[in-house]
């Protein structure tokens, strides 16, 4: 068992292991089996908007998935989330599964990830970390975990962002400080912002910004001015600054508008980007 962090290090440099096992126990949610993985270490997320970031996926350990995502086994990580599939509803969620969480859950069965309290000592996480920003939830809520894993893990980062749709739940209580809510309308953040939560919301093109919020600077609408591992404006209510919000990011909108089509129903939602894409090191 590795217990120097500087040897952990170079096991992940050389590629011994993919990323590391952050938790594999009960869903807080229902109970199930499942597993919250940690990639993108030392090698860098080419996402455009979120830059440089750890990359954290939190899924089924007995199902793949894609396949998960079909039967409605993913409320074991996804729990009420509005844009789950099987609600069938007009706006889904912009995860592509079977891209980037399907190669790292097929990784996680070849072992590829380091296992705490087998591989390394858990101690190591929070210096292992250290410095970098932290991408809590690429897929999958947060509070499907514990929060004290997240509260380990991000520790000493420069940098987090993390998502909650459970935010009116006793299960996401522990991720106020670093978690925004995921409001999904305006009476959403005002709810959320009444309990003591920051949130981000996903807003249609022709809706007003509310004036507790800001534009996402990191997007199309607010120009591009930073990227999300440097922004530091989606850390929940750790920091005392206004909610965030973006415009609906529905893939092929402005054509579709311009067509006279209604959006595509697929939400490019707040962390989209490089998760459909398979990370280097489990191809």
């Amino acid at each position: 068992m590795i217990k120097n962090i500087e040897t952990m290090r170079r096991a992940l440099k050389r590629a011994e292991f993919s990323g590391v096992v952050l938790y594999d126990g009960p869903s807080k949610i229902d109970g199930a089996p499942i597993i919250a993985i940690a990639c993108r270490i030392t090698d860098a997320s080419n996402n455009v908007k979120t830059g440089a970031m750890v990359q954290t996926f939190i899924m089924r350990r007995d199902i793949a998935p894609h396949e998960a995502l079909k039967t409605g086994d993913d409320v074991s990580v996804c729990g009420d989330c509005p844009l789950r599939p099987i609600h069938k509803g007009a706006t889904r969620c912009y995860v592509r599964v079977y891209q980037a969480p399907l190669s790292v859950w097929n990784a996680y069965r070849r072992g590829r990830y380091a296992a705490p309290g087998v591989d390394f000592d858990v101690a190591l996480l929070p210096e292992l970390f250290s410095g970098l920003s932290f991408r809590i939830g690429s897929y999958g809520d947060p509070a499907a975990i514990p929060s004290s894993v997240w509260k380990t893990a991000t520790r000493n980062v420069k940098n987090r962002t993390g998502y909650t749709h459970q935010w009116r739940k006793r299960i996401g209580a522990g991720l106020k400080g670093l978690c925004m809510a995921s409001a999904d309308n305006e009476s959403d953040t005002v709810d959320a912002n009444a309990k003591g939560w920051r949130t981000f919301r996903v807003r249609k093109h022709d809706a007003p910004v509310l004036a507790t919020e800001s534009i996402c600077p990191a997007s199309k609408e607010g120009g591009q001015r930073v990227q999300c591992d440097t922004c530091g404006l989606c850390q929940g209510a750790t920091i005392a600054a206004r909610n965030i919000v973006i415009a609906d990011h529905g893939l092929m909108d402005t054509r579709r508008r311009a067509a006279g089509l209604s959006p595509r129903s697929v939400l490019r939602h707040h962390i989209a980007g490089d998760i459909g894409a398979v990370p280097p090191a489990v191809k």
